[in-house]
């Protein structure tokens, strides 16, 4: 299977990896004739040591089965990855660089994938990193593939660390009257020192806090909540305020935006004030929001809104001809030259394709 991968880099004008088929918008490529190649064939996993705490799969392993694996050992993979139910991928995850709202305690993605193998522009296997924290010389490969889209090379192997699952956990949920007062309320618990796992705001200001830790001190957790925080405090289940908002239909497009510390706010009332789009979820502490857009065109008010705060965004889901990319692009010159680097010849697509962007500028 990899023989022919490599063989397919060498032969074809354009190859793309493709996974799981969760995240679509980021392997869109309308008007560029491309070989899409399945890494679903290429499963399972292939080492884990739970005494070491690493697991090594194949990229088209589906996380689930990870997961499955892990937890026999009480283990997990703490950046809490997405869309794990409908059989995201091992390599797509590592690909879009996503990582979950319960990452705000240990880190996100790229802090937990230690070791990669890949197919480069060349047709050249090639690994990278290691199965140990300090092991880097030269490009920093396991680091290069988070957020890579496919576009640095095809994932074949990843070695992820893992963790104990936590203890216990608890969720609380408190009503607010706006996004400034469920901001105002988040910050005044992450000054303090508490086991904080996660926090976001969902669309109606609803603002939720997860706690991990001992089982003895989830009722003082709760109390001390309770003390810091005016109004009432309810117990929620573990499950994100927007699971379910994940999901687009029709012309919609899901898009998740990265802002600078401190925007949370400016960003939250910027998009409040946007016909066709709607806040589906914000997480204050980790500068990471999730958007929904009635389609291409509303995501041009949208773009200025993210240029005026510095923030950067990329549509995940929804029918987008190209990789669409938002905001602040500045870091698009970088990752081309590192990928003239590995793929001199092309065989990938590029970051970002100037139709999709003029439609959204436009």
């Amino acid at each position: 299977m990899i023989d022919d991968w490599c063989q397919a880099v060498l032969q074809q004008d354009k190859v793309l990896p493709t996974g799981g088929g969760t995240k679509p918008a980021l392997r869109a490529a309308e008007g560029v004739s491309t070989v899409q190649l399945d890494t679903r064939s290429l499963s399972g996993v292939l080492a884990y040591d739970p005494s070491e705490f690493l697991i090594t799969a194949a990229s088209g392993t589906p996380l689930s089965e990870l997961q499955a694996v892990l937890g026999e050992h009480q283990q997990y993979l703490p950046f809490d990855p997405l869309f794990v139910n409908e059989q995201s991928t091992l390599g797509g995850t590592v690909a879009s660089g996503l990582s979950g709202p319960r990452s705000l305690l240990y880190g996100t993605l790229r802090d937990f994938v230690m070791e990669v193998e890949f197919i480069d522009g060349l047709g050249k296997l090639v690994r990278g990193g290691g199965k140990v924290v300090k092991n880097a010389a030269g490009f920093d490969f396991p680091k290069l593939m988070v957020g890579s889209y496919g576009r640095l090379g095809i994932l074949t192997e990843v070695t992820l660390k893992v963790l104990p699952v936590p203890i216990a956990t608890r969720t609380l949920f408190q009503s607010c009257a706006s996004f400034s007062q469920a901001i105002a309320a988040a910050q005044t618990l992450l000054a303090q020192p508490l086991p904080i796992a996660a926090v976001e705001i969902g669309p109606d200001f609803g603002l939720r806090v997860e706690f991990a830790g001992l089982q003895a001190s989830m009722d003082k957790v709760q109390h001390r909540v309770q003390e810091l925080l005016s109004g009432e405090l309810e117990r929620r289940d573990a499950q994100p305020l927007w699971s379910e908002e994940l999901q687009v239909s029709g012309d919609e497009l899901l898009v998740r935006i990265a802002f600078p510390p401190g925007k949370s706010l400016e960003l939250a009332e910027g998009l409040a004030g946007l016909d066709g789009s709607r806040l589906v979820s914000l997480a204050p502490a980790g500068g990471v929001a999730w958007v929904k857009a009635d389609g291409l065109q509303s995501l041009g008010d949208m773009e200025l809104v993210l240029q005026g705060l510095g923030a950067s965004a990329v549509v995940v889901r929804g029918h987008v001809t190209e990789l669409t990319l938002l905001g602040k692009t500045g870091w698009v010159g970088l990752a081309s030259r590192i990928q003239l680097a590995i793929d001199p010849h092309g065989k990938f697509l590029p970051f970002e394709l100037s139709a999709q962007r003029n439609a959204v500028n436009g």
